[in-house]
């Protein structure tokens, strides 16, 4: 089936114009762009209501939990809850249970996906305890591999750099964890777990990586990892929650608990501040869904933040505010995650593009009213404004969401990491 769908149109580039793109569902790309649609066509019209036609949101950084721990999240709510945000594409992390370290278990997380997902998805398989597992997993359809503190001094890790896939690494070494020790309030918590321990780690994969490697080091939570990322000629994201939220006394000590943690005044001033200057890649959520029960029990409560349903349109503020331009949004929630994952037919309306695409008003505020979708009902977010809202939202040419109501069914969502190696690294924004 093809249809179009019109309204004013805008990516990286910033905004395009009103037009109309016509999207091909069974092949699943945008396969003409117009300022008309012919006569005749099946048209879904936003012209002269401001409604922003852009690429769907890419969030590379997602814990659906799924396998053992279901009771969490799992890929049907977790894909939902994307939808619903106006993310069309989430990479799963591999800490799972089990981890995906083994093919068997690699290979159940990939068919839960396929099963269940409404929108694109991937994945990244972990640092496998024996070095000769790596061949299989990389073999699968995986975006790449996830660096843990605890993958740094493995042997498997050296193998891994050499495979010409993506490494993804979580920038703290093992030795950061001690911090928790020390203190369990969150102010306490950002000093023990400090920001040496994340650059520390970047250099420290650094000392073991070829220079071609592909490195993409997430959730930075401190300026200088960013910095020592950048220097090193790595990609970079953060997260919502190290761009707004501080490490105040008097925080709930679970609820508010993150790896990394929640930094202080000059430390997140200091991100935003790289932020705009063009300095960070993307933005991801890290996505970490728990029980309530499991984050009320101090000092055993895991870290994590429940994200998919409101960090795009609480980043959107910065654009409201005037702090993004529209093109500079749609970089980092669209464009940059793609070419960090090494997609370039995603994050763009071009003609061959992918045909993942939200429709929303830009001009609409409010205030997130609590999870409808995620299993997750603790969002440290409840209440909190945000700016803009999806209206519609279309994977693969296909409708996964209009006002409200989602698909029930996957209908023309893909695995796009099928590749077995990586190229060159594109080149950053700036």
């Amino acid at each position: 089936m093809r249809w179009w769908l019109c309204g004013i149109l805008s990516d990286y580039r910033g905004v395009i114009g009103e037009g109309c793109l016509e999207l091909d569902a069974s092949r699943g790309v945008i396969s003409r762009i117009s300022k008309e649609p012919p006569s005749g066509a099946l048209v879904e019209d936003y012209r002269g209501k401001g409604f922003v036609v852009a690429p769907g949101f890419i969030d590379l950084h997602v814990h659906l939990r799924g396998l053992n721990l279901s009771y969490k999240e799992d890929e049907v709510t977790g894909c939902r809850a994307a939808a619903a945000g106006g993310v069309t594409l989430v990479v799963d992390m591999p800490n799972t249970s089990p981890p995906l370290t083994t093919p068997e278990a690699l290979d159940a997380k990939l068919a839960a996906l396929g099963e269940g997902c409404i929108v694109d998805h991937g994945v990244y398989a972990g640092i496998p305890g024996e070095p000769q597992l790596l061949g299989e997993l990389a073999s699968r359809p995986i975006a790449g591999f996830k660096v843990y503190p605890s993958d740094l001094r493995s042997p498997a890790l050296r193998e891994a750099l050499k495979l010409r896939r993506l490494v993804i690494l979580h920038p703290e070494t093992p030795e950061a964890s001690r911090g928790d020790l020390a203190s369990f309030e969150p102010a306490s918590r950002a000093v023990h777990r400090g920001c040496w321990w994340e650059a520390l780690a970047v250099l420290e994969l650094a000392s073991i990586a070829p220079r071609w490697a592909s490195v993409h080091v997430t959730h930075a939570s401190c300026p200088s990892t960013i910095e020592a990322a950048r220097g090193l000629g790595y990609t970079v994201d953060v997260t919502p929650h190290h761009l707004f939220y501080e490490a105040l006394p008097g925080l709930d000590p679970c609820l508010y608990r993150v790896n990394p943690p929640l930094r202080g005044h000059a430390e997140r001033v200091g991100l935003l501040k790289l932020l705009l200057e063009g300095r960070v890649d993307a933005v991801a959520s890290d996505h970490a869904p728990h029980t309530p029960r499991e984050k009320a029990l101090p000092p055993t409560c895991p870290a994590g933040f429940p994200w998919l349903e409101a960090w795009p349109w609480m980043l959107f503020r910065l654009v409201r505010a005037g702090a993004l331009s529209l093109g500079e949004f749609h970089w980092l929630v669209s464009r940059g995650p793609a070419l960090v994952l090494g997609l370039r037919n995603y994050g763009e309306l071009s003609v061959g593009a992918r045909a993942n695409v939200v429709v929303y008003d830009p001009k609409t505020p409010g205030r997130f009213p609590g999870p409808r979708h995620s299993k997750a009902r603790l969002y440290p977010a409840f209440m909190a404004e945000t700016a803009g809202q999806p209206i519609e939202v279309v994977v693969g040419g296909n409708k996964v969401y209009f006002e409200g109501e989602l698909a029930e069914a996957p209908q023309g969502a893909v695995n796009p990491f099928k590749r077995r190696s990586r190229g060159p690294r594109p080149p950053s924004k700036n």
